[in-house]
């Protein structure tokens, strides 16, 4: 009896000593592509020069790619283990998709989003009703600082936004960034209708084009590279005004400019203040003449 089960045992034994080995060589993997990641980590963030989307960008490729290196590495290490469960596991397997229905999809928007190219970190994004600055991506999630509420608004607001990438599949995602930090900026001035803004036309452009005019060459620099680039005609006029009225009956000015993101929010300030002065004094005139 004990020697027809001997060649039993010692089956036993080999399996577990292999399960044993599996274990340690999955151990020494991970430990390998955590201790690579933290030094890559350490480097960009001591020795690089690069921005600082850069380097969020150049940590994030990093990151997914020894994630995935260390995928396949396990997949590799557990591959007999798998293939000897593998008939058995046919009905777990099914209920284990359906379970990860929702992380299946997340898988496959991250494919979509970098076979696309749509946006990558640093860029500045709406997806769906949210709005910001990508921060971080991975293969499940993508991570954004938050714009201000406002089709229009570029202010952050200190949140940050985590978006499945599953939504990718079914909402459009709209890159604000045409070349990483231009984009067209647009802001509106609301004014009473005691003033005629009409008039004042040739005023709104000069005092547009004294903010705009240190921007202006860059700005034409980078419209010309975009137009190579894309194939795509863009509009030749750097910035744009519009007049109009609101639905109570108030002057809109619009003004659009084709500028560096980070100075967006200045030049907007710039050029509001002055020409909110210049029409408060007009309408401080008008008073002092209505009353004499």
């Amino acid at each position: 009896m004990e020697h027809s089960l001997q060649p039993i045992m010692s089956l036993l034994l080999t399996v577990e000593d292999f399960f044993h080995l599996d274990i340690v060589a999955s151990i020494s993997l991970v430990s390998l592509l955590g201790l690579i990641r933290y030094l890559a980590t350490r480097m960009i963030i001591s020795k690089s020069k690069a921005s600082l989307p850069v380097q969020r960008r150049w940590s994030a490729t990093i990151r997914n790619i020894l994630f995935f290196l260390g995928l396949i590495g396990l997949l590799m290490i557990w591959a007999p283990q798998l293939r000897t469960f593998a008939l058995s596991l046919t009905a777990v397997a099914v209920a284990l998709v359906l379970a990860t229905k929702e992380l299946i999809l997340c898988f496959s928007g991250s494919f979509l989003r970098a076979s696309s190219g749509a946006f990558s970190i640093g860029d500045r994004v709406e997806i769906g009703n949210v709005r910001g600055e990508v921060v971080d991506h991975n293969i499940f999630v993508t991570t954004l600082h938050e714009f201000e509420g406002g089709p229009r608004s570029s202010q952050f607001t200190g949140r940050t936004a985590v978006v499945p990438n599953s939504i990718l599949l079914s909402t459009p995602v709209r890159n604000l960034s045409l070349l990483r930090n231009f984009a067209y900026h647009s802001f509106c001035l609301t004014l009473e209708p005691t003033v005629n803004i009409f008039r004042q036309r040739a005023f709104i452009e000069a005092t547009v084009q004294r903010h705009y005019s240190s921007y202006i060459q860059e700005a034409n620099r980078v419209n010309a590279l975009i137009e190579r680039r894309s194939a795509i005609d863009l509009q030749d006029e750097l910035f744009a005004m519009r007049m109009g009225t609101s639905d109570i009956g108030k002057y809109c000015l619009t003004i659009t400019l084709f500028c560096p993101i980070d100075a967006a929010q200045s030049l907007e300030m710039e050029i509001m203040s002055d020409l909110m002065s210049h029409f408060h004094d007009l309408m401080e005139q008008d008073k002092v003449g209505g009353q004499a």
